[in-house]
């Protein structure tokens, strides 16, 4: 067995763990520790069963605590957005994209905020924005989990109910990207088999995390949700500017 794969295991858990805590992030560790590993092309197709199986544990761990009604909604008015966003990634420079990305993502934080100094409280109207945008985006650029996680803790989400309904969101998007990247031939039984080994230790990575959410409380949890959506809308900008 080459020395890399024996660090696929400890990076399975730690993204875990960090997904665990922000609900999102996991995915990036691995895509930097995987691509030297497997290549570009595989990478993507093989993160997307481990984000299935990163939130599907999340999912049963926040069972209790999660808002169904919000996740559906916010799940099925992402779809059509998915199209124009897809469509919109056929002319639209992806330096434009990631800008854009990010300035959501600042604003979501004042936003959200602004909305919890008004008591304000989401109904289907906020949840379908939300979903439609994150749709949209999703369909023209990587990297868009944390706009589900911004937009749900603008919609006044916080700490376990914030992280499985975020799960349940992050579960449907995975499988349906896992099913095509099937379909498309991009994922192999044998990088399933892999993909799925290193999902089952998304199990105590995100035991880990929920036990940490749980210690420090939804206040603080709620700021460091915050430093990591600005930290990601930063980020975004300056791929955008830079890179």
């Amino acid at each position: 067995m080459p020395v890399e794969w024996l660090i696929v295991p400890f990076a399975a858990f730690f993204a875990a763990v960090i997904s665990g805590l922000g609900g999102f992030g996991g995915a990036l560790i691995l895509v930097i520790i995987l691509t030297p590993i497997v290549g570009v092309k595989a990478v993507i197709p093989l993160i997307s069963v481990f984000a299935t199986c990163n939130n599907l544990s999340r999912v049963f761990i926040y069972r209790k605590h999660i808002i169904w009604r919000t996740a559906f909604q916010f799940t099925l008015a992402s779809l059509p957005g998915v199209y124009f966003g897809a469509k919109l990634l056929e002319w639209l420079p992806e330096r434009v994209l990631l800008f854009i990305l990010g300035m959501i993502l600042l604003f979501a934080i004042p936003l959200g905020r602004h909305l919890k100094r008004r008591k304000f409280e989401s109904g289907i109207k906020t949840i379908i924005s939300f979903g439609a945008i994150y749709g949209f985006v999703s369909g023209a650029a990587a990297g868009t989990g944390m706009l589900v996680i911004a937009g749900l803790n603008s919609a006044g989400l916080r700490g376990s109910i914030l992280l499985g309904t975020d799960a349940v969101i992050g579960f449907f998007n995975g499988a349906t990207r896992a099913g095509v990247y099937s379909f498309l031939g991009l994922l192999t039984p044998t990088m399933v088999g892999y993909a799925l080994l290193m999902g089952l230790l998304t199990i105590p990575g995100n035991w880990v995390a929920s036990l940490i959410v749980k210690k420090i409380g939804d206040n603080l949890h709620s700021k460091l949700i915050e430093t990591l959506i600005a930290v990601g809308g930063i980020w975004f900008i300056f791929k955008s500017l830079f890179n």
